[in-house]
């Protein structure tokens, strides 16, 4: 993977990422329900949407290519991001 589209990949990343805090948000109601059957079911596809979405423009920015590397990095964010959420809502 070049350099650019190992940039590209990641502003594409952090793009969709505010992509899926804003669809989240407006679809917030309908993925939280009183009944836990279409709770589960709508929070999975609303995650398989999102996959597939992610996946087909990934795809066509670097054919879908992932290494290791990239998901390493992937990984240490989101676990600074989980413990820096998970400390405001403790709060």
């Amino acid at each position: 993977m070049s350099l650019t589209e190992q940039i590209l990949s990641f502003i594409f990343s952090i793009l969709y990422s505010f992509f899926y805090i804003f669809t989240y948000k407006l679809s917030y109601s309908y993925l939280y329900t009183k009944k836990k059957y279409y709770n589960i079911i709508n929070s999975i596809f609303f995650m398989f949407i999102h996959t597939i979405i992610y996946f087909k423009i990934y795809y066509f920015i670097n054919y879908a290519k992932i290494n290791s590397y990239f998901l390493i990095i992937t990984m240490i964010f989101i676990i600074i991001l989980n413990r820096k959420f998970t400390k405001k809502m403790s709060k």
